[in-house]
């Protein structure tokens, strides 16, 4: 009860909970909690010393963001994906995106490639700084700004969901300074190409953009599966 009156203020707060959210994506990203596995709100209210209202809208927020699954009567899931699904989801991805690059009237105006620039000095420094959520919060706030210019309030949306919904396949991701060099790069590319007239090179700049944390899931995926079977076999 003591930490329940403790947290009862500050789950009312602006911010409680999404302090909350960070700390469980974080855990997520660094690989403290692994796919598929169950989080239990009491021993997240127990470890962190919170309310039960401020770890329910905190998981709440993870299940929006895609990094998690509520299944009926079992709680919440960090979320997975087969090989088959990943493939699906991306196949779906790389449709819109795509198409919504092909949208964007080039060359993209000043406003545009100033707020694209702005997010990605941000998410650069963030990167540089190995501060993983920002990375992930900034990386998704540059994608939704730029889809955003395609003219059509619908796909942007839609590019919006699909990207959510692979998020955990990223976060996995998101801690390889390697693959973080290289995302950096690619927004950059992107940044250029809207500055020019060519639509088919934005758009193929966008569709190779979407290859590193797909081919790196997999990868991890069909050795985690390999080992399976080997200790299945022994």
């Amino acid at each position: 009860m003591k930490s329940e009156r403790k947290d009862h203020s500050a789950g009312r707060t602006a911010g409680a909970w999404q302090i909350v959210a960070n700390t469980l994506q974080a855990d997520i990203i660094f690989g403290r909690i692994h796919l598929r596995e169950h989080l239990v709100e009491d021993e997240i209210m127990k470890r962190l010393d919170i309310s039960r209202h401020t770890t329910r809208r905190a998981l709440d927020e993870l299940e929006r963001l895609g990094l998690t699954v509520r299944e009926p009567n079992r709680g919440v899931y960090v979320r997975s994906y087969t090989a088959d699904e990943v493939e699906d989801l991306y196949e779906i991805r790389e449709m819109l995106e795509t198409r919504g690059a092909s949208r964007i009237p080039l060359p993209a105006s000043r406003e545009l490639i100033k707020r694209l620039s702005y997010l990605q000095e941000q998410h650069e420094t963030a990167s540089h700084e190995e501060r993983l959520v920002d990375v992930t919060s900034l990386n998704n706030e540059f994608h939704d700004t730029l889809y955003q210019a395609c003219g059509n309030p619908m796909l942007s949306e839609a590019i919006r969901l699909y990207s959510l919904r692979t998020q955990p396949i990223r976060v996995m991701y998101s801690s390889d300074p390697s693959w973080r060099r290289q995302a950096v790069a690619d927004h950059w590319r992107i940044i250029r190409a809207l500055k020019q007239r060519d639509s088919n090179a934005l758009s193929m700049l966008c569709r190779e953009h979407l290859r590193g944390p797909k081919l790196h899931y997999l990868k991890l995926y069909h050795i985690s599966h390999m080992k399976k079977t080997i200790a299945i076999r022994a």
